[in-house]
């Protein structure tokens, strides 16, 4: 038989009379009962989280992203034929403004610049003699104006046949070679990728003299079409002296017919003249102002056949190439996409703030193009948009990914509330206000808004105190209104309304 004791009567008293554990006890009691009053006495109140209408800016913005391309780019090329005889600089170099970059041999367009003069001088003699009237002087200087021309016009000829032939005769030789090429590497057994000794080399060869062979016909073709533009140039001359000189035979005083066909000559002979000048100043490529060379597309006692570098004529983008390349360092612009509901919201003109990747600091810059048509990809139409940086950035690359946005509206110093304050449905909006400690709710008519503000033009004060959510309630982060992103300032905030906050 277990038999289990406890304390008696006496030894319970004798415990409460120690004086030290009798507080602790009380203590206890007093302390559980406060609580539960505590909570009894808050279980119907509502607590607010509150903030005070303020003046305040709000800012909406587009957002894009792009990679940053070098901006101010200056493309230089020779403007005609001829072979390159120096090449001074490399990609990276540093230039200044008129430094000689690169030359050409300028013997074919010094030979046309003074051709085209000794034309524009004849067309302004003629010009002159049709608005003097006939007299013996003018009759002899219109015969050998006559004879000049027609000497001109049969050495074109003479020398258009020439060159048909030269340029015949090097395609000929050119598609020989290729044709002996061919013949040597079949003679071989040699298949298109074959590795066996000669064959590679004979392929190789068969390659290059495709090539010069190619070049040939489009060099000849090209050549031919100049020595048959200076013979029409020529029979044009030969035709309007024999006009001039029928109409002094004529004795009658020149007709304004003539002297405006004169006229015209003149002009178009003085645009043959400036094209040739701007060739002759072209065969000496020079920075036009200070900058980095990006790239150099053309080398030494290369032949330039026409304007432009003379080899490739686009890159691997399908761009064109030019002879050499210069970029103003630091200087950039980044292209980015905005879809159809929001590209009639940006305009050229517009400021944008860009963030570069790797960086924290925003660089400012404005929209200088928003394209007309859309790139529609899967059915998706989009609008590219391109915003050139302000000023100089030495620390940004070439290539970096770069966030930008557009601000496309900014409101000052006007009534603002926090976003989360506004209730939007479809019966308008409102926002419930504290008065006398007391919420109210009132209707509001909105203006702009971000996603931290929300602009009041009505309903709502400066001062007054607007409810942000209750106590147990999450904050919202944001409204269903207009707003689009980016920053808003300018508003005070707390807790208030029925009990202060946890």
């Amino acid at each position: 038989m277990n038999v289990r004791s406890r304390p008696s009567r006496t030894g319970l008293k004798r415990f409460l009379r120690k004086p030290l554990i009798a507080l602790y006890v009380i203590a206890l009691v007093v302390a559980g009962t406060t609580v539960f009053m505590l909570t009894r006495a808050k279980a119907g109140s509502v607590q607010y989280r509150s903030s005070v209408a303020t003046l305040g800016t709000i800012t909406q913005t587009v957002s894009l992203s792009g990679n940053l391309t070098p901006d101010g780019e200056t493309d230089l090329d020779f403007e005609g034929a001829g072979k390159v005889t120096a090449v001074n600089v490399q990609p990276g170099q540093t230039v200044t403004a008129g430094e000689v970059l690169a030359t050409q041999d300028p013997t074919t367009v010094d030979a046309n610049l003074t051709q085209a003069r000794a034309t524009l001088a004849s067309a302004e003699a003629n010009l002159t003699q049709a608005k003097s009237g006939s007299s013996a002087s003018s009759l002899t200087q219109a015969e050998g104006q006559v004879n000049s021309s027609y000497v001109s016009y049969q050495n074109a000829i003479t020398s258009l046949a020439d060159t048909k032939a030269v340029n015949a005769q090097t395609v000929s030789q050119d598609e020989g070679a290729y044709t002996e090429a061919q013949t040597i590497a079949t003679a071989a057994g040699c298949t298109p990728g074959d590795t066996t000794p000669p064959c590679p080399q004979d392929e190789a060869t068969v390659s290059q003299d495709d090539q010069a062979w190619q070049a040939a016909i489009v060099k000849g073709a090209q050549s031919d079409d100049q020595a048959q533009g200076q013979v029409n140039t020529d029979k044009v001359q030969w035709e309007n002296a024999k006009a001039s000189l029928a109409a002094l035979e004529d004795g009658s005083t020149t007709s304004s017919t003539q002297i405006a066909t004169d006229e015209s000559q003149v002009t178009i002979d003085q645009v043959n003249v400036t094209n040739a000048q701007d060739a002759v100043d072209a065969s000496t490529l020079k920075a036009l102002a200070g900058g980095v060379v990006e790239e150099v597309n053309v080398a030494n006692d290369e032949q330039i056949s026409s304007g432009g570098t003379g080899g490739a004529s686009s890159g691997s983008s399908g761009s064109a190439t030019h002879a050499i390349v210069i970029i103003t360092p630091g200087a950039f612009e980044v292209t980015g996409s905005v879809s159809d509901a929001l590209v009639n919201e940006i305009a050229v003109g517009q400021t944008a703030q860009v963030v570069a990747a790797g960086s924290s600091e925003a660089v400012a810059g404005k929209v200088t193009e928003v394209a007309e048509a859309a790139t529609v990809t899967s059915g998706v139409a989009s609008f590219p948009v391109t915003v050139v940086l302000s000023g100089a950035s030495p620390s940004l690359r070439p290539g970096m990914s770069a966030s930008v946005s557009v601000i496309i509206n900014q409101v000052v110093g006007v009534t603002t509330v926090p976003t989360s304050a506004v209730h939007t449905t479809g019966a308008g909006s409102t926002v419930t206000l504290f008065v006398n400690g007391k919420p109210d709710t009132v209707a509001v008519t909105v203006g702009a808004a971000d996603a931290t503000l929300t602009q009041i033009l009505s309903g709502v004060k400066v001062g007054e105190e607007v409810v942000i959510a209750t106590i147990t309630s999450t904050i919202p982060s944001s409204t269903t209104g207009t707003g689009r992103s980016l920053t808003g300032g300018g508003f005070g905030g707390g807790f208030g309304g029925g009990g202060a906050a946890p």
